[in-house]
């Protein structure tokens, strides 16, 4: 058993986010692969982008907002969507703060590409 304390943790600003990082790849030992809590602000903008090779799977904290390949897409608390390599996601208006888990698999550096 292993216990990963949030509060431990420290929060990165983003664009338009900020992420806290709660397990790493060493700790989940699977490379390329982590998880991060993301907040999100009212009236905050993340711009759209995407990934050629990594999968993000989102579970909802919160309702949540984002748009994906062009549709507006409304998660429900415990509402999980992945996002593959390609699908360009963002969230072009913030209506409400809220909080989502991110799983990254298949993570490498510069695989983000704002559209």
């Amino acid at each position: 058993m292993k216990l990963y304390k949030a509060s431990e943790k420290e929060w990165i600003r983003g664009k338009g986010y900020a992420k806290r990082p709660l397990i790493t790849s060493s700790e989940l030992g699977i490379e390329g692969s982590f998880i991060q809590e993301v907040s999100f602000n009212r009236g905050d903008i993340v711009p759209l982008h995407h990934h050629a090779q990594q999968t993000e799977v989102f579970y909802a904290i919160d309702e949540a907002w984002f748009e994906i390949n062009g549709k507006n897409v409304v998660m429900q608390p415990g509402d999980i969507v992945m996002c593959e390599p390609g699908d360009v996601h963002g969230n072009p208006e913030i209506p409400h703060d809220f909080k989502i888990l991110v799983l990254k698999i298949g993570y490498k550096e510069n695989d983000t590409f704002w559209d």
